[in-house]
């Protein structure tokens, strides 16, 4: 029943008209109370999905706990969004071009959790994008980025794939991964301590400049995770060039950037 509903959500998403946000990713989407509608009803173009690997399926849940009665991933996002797509004739947003990001956290190990994605993809070869290395050498609606226990030394092997890799801040120094990763990632504590009251100070100010600045010399995206996930902290990354805006609040994050662009 639960994914007939959902198939059924998919079939009149369509109607609606949304802008969608370049910058705006559903942090641990799957934890709201309609996963993935949500945050396409409210424009998100990168989406995060955290699966274990159990009894042969791909589950999707945060936490290692009642995993038999949760979801697969075919059925809470890969079949919606796959109908979403036939709906809009080709995209997930309609006349949006620019491919829509599903982030998927592996929380079981790298090789047999991306070898288990990888058989369940053929069944999707005709949404999700195919790379050669970090480029796309066959565009479709759906771009997967695998972060958490990334498959790295697999995808390295490859000459093509159905994924990339969000690798964390500190692997920027590491040009061997610079193959596979198209987005670096990481908690926002680890390098700062503002909190989002005030102005940032200075010298963290200008350690975000320099992370940014880095990566996208490598023509890559950045994004921070258990950011401040407030009004003032979102603008101050938007305007700092950070490429994604990691947030809980989605109703609020899409009010706040559209007031932003009426300016």
């Amino acid at each position: 029943m639960r994914l007939l509903f959902v198939l059924l959500l998919a079939c009149n998403f369509s109607w609606a008209q949304v802008i969608p946000l370049s910058h705006g990713h559903a942090h641990n989407d799957y934890a709201h109370a309609r996963p993935l509608f949500e945050a396409l009803e409210n424009g998100f173009t990168s989406i995060e999905i955290d699966v274990y690997l159990y009894k042969g399926e791909l589950k999707v849940s945060h936490l290692a706990v009642g995993l038999d009665k949760k979801p697969t991933i075919q059925q809470l996002y890969l079949d919606p969004i796959k109908k979403v797509i036939e709906e809009n004739r080709g995209t997930v947003y309609k006349g949006y071009q620019t491919p829509v990001i599903l982030m998927i956290d592996f929380k079981t190990g790298s090789t047999e959790t991306y070898l288990k994605l990888k058989e369940i993809l053929k069944n999707y070869e005709s949404i999700i994008t195919v790379y050669k290395g970090d480029s796309a050498v066959r565009q479709r609606a759906v771009n997967l980025l695998i972060s958490g226990h990334s498959p790295i030394a697999e995808l390295m092997k490859e000459d093509s794939s159905m994924a990339t890799v969000d690798g964390d801040v500190f692997t920027m120094s590491n040009a061997v991964y610079d193959k596979v990763i198209t987005r670096y990632s990481s908690g926002w504590e680890k390098y700062f301590s503002w909190k989002g009251k005030g102005e940032i100070p200075f010298e963290e100010k200008q350690q975000l400049d320099f992370l940014v600045e880095k990566a996208h010399a490598k023509h890559k995206d950045i994004r921070f995770y258990h950011i401040p996930d407030k009004p003032k902290v979102w603008k101050m990354l938007l305007d700092a060039g950070v490429d994604w805006i990691n947030t809980d609040k989605l109703k609020e994050y899409r009010k706040y950037y559209d007031s932003e662009s009426s300016k």
